[in-house]
């Protein structure tokens, strides 16, 4: 299986830094997916649809096959007994609407996906390494969330057509297809961020392996001991998983990614001894205290994710990749006004 990961991150490189950082990722999640579904559980006695009356170890073969690859199409269990909580609720409302509803997401994400994009076309920063690095440090920052926001608005069109097209093509309803990520006003904390507002793709296989190593250390349930192992655990092992980004962009690099996942657990743990202290001192949560909240996420990702976005970006260029390749990507409505204009 390591063989096959190996042989797929050595081969399947486009030289487009967010696309060969996010393809060698999934395929290193995949990894630690199989690995959770043969060592940390037994999937067949396991899981099971919310309304699936007979255990899948009894199914026939090819239904045992249908049962399995649903199974793994689904990383959140949208449908199934291990769903990933606070998920977006479900919607539903007719497919008509769901599909409208999912267009106008769709438009909306595309204005901003364009208008970065044409930010990252005309940055010098995005061309050189050396002209990146070289940068104020309000022109990286500035140049890193609109990355960021090219990156999440892709992801959102993407999903978004692809939910379209299921829905309008097929007997899927509605109520399958949550959206990607959570609303953004959840996350006044970093562990909101990354419990409710950030796609929960990986949930599934992190979740096991927390619990498992704080079984293996002693912890029991429900103390702060295995809270805490989880917590660690887990952005451990997403960490694990990111190393395939960084094998598929700069394999010299391997690693660059870890310490930005392991500041996350650092960060929630700072955040959760300063809540205590405040819920000691009886301070009540209400509109400014979520302000503040905010004012604080914005800032730890500042920091963190600019030094992220910086070391992967910087060793993407390094590796002959580019930022937006523009005969892989449609001319931007933004160059086409500004050529139009005459600017």
């Amino acid at each position: 299986m390591f063989f096959v990961c190996w042989t797929c991150i050595q081969h399947a490189r486009t030289n487009i830094i967010f696309a060969d950082y996010l393809f060698g990722m999934a395929i290193a999640g995949f990894a630690m997916d199989a690995i959770h579904m043969t060592l940390l559980v037994q999937p067949l006695h396991v899981f099971h649809r919310q309304k699936q009356t007979q255990s899948a170890h009894t199914l026939p073969w090819f239904e045992k096959f249908i049962w399995a690859s649903e199974l793994c199409a689904s990383p959140r269990g949208v449908g199934w007994n291990h769903e990933v909580k606070n998920l977006p609720g479900h919607l539903t409302n007719s497919k008509k609407e769901f599909v409208l509803s999912r267009l106008m997401s769709a438009a909306k994400h595309y204005l901003w996906f364009d208008l970065a994009q044409f930010y990252v076309r005309h940055d010098p920063g995005f061309q050189s390494s050396a002209a990146f690095v070289s940068q104020t440090i309000t022109r990286r920052v500035l140049g890193c969330a609109v990355y960021l926001v090219f990156q999440y608005c892709m992801g959102v069109v993407v999903h978004a057509l692809i939910v379209i097209m299921v829905v309008s093509c097929t007997s899927s309803e509605p109520s399958s297809w949550p959206n990607a990520f959570g609303k953004w006003e959840d996350a006044y904390t970093i562990r909101r961020f990354w419990g409710r507002t950030w796609h929960q793709f990986l949930r599934r296989f992190l979740t096991p392996f927390g619990k498992k190593m704080a079984s293996f250390l002693g912890f029991e349930p429900g103390t702060n001991g295995s809270s805490y192992t989880q917590l660690y655990t887990a952005f451990f092992v997403s960490a694990i998983a990111h190393l395939g980004g960084d094998a598929m962009i700069a394999p010299s690099r391997l690693g660059i990614s870890c310490s930005f996942f392991v500041y996350q657990a650092l960060g929630i743990t700072f955040e959760d001894m300063v809540l205590a202290v405040a819920r000691r001192a009886g301070v009540k949560e209400t509109k400014w205290t979520r302000v503040i909240g905010y004012v604080w996420v914005i800032s730890w990702f500042i920091v963190t994710a600019t030094q992220w976005v910086t070391v992967v970006g910087v060793a993407g260029i390094e590796s002959g990749g580019k930022a937006i390749p523009s005969r892989y990507f449609p001319p931007s409505f933004c160059d086409i006004l500004v050529n139009f204009l005459g600017i």
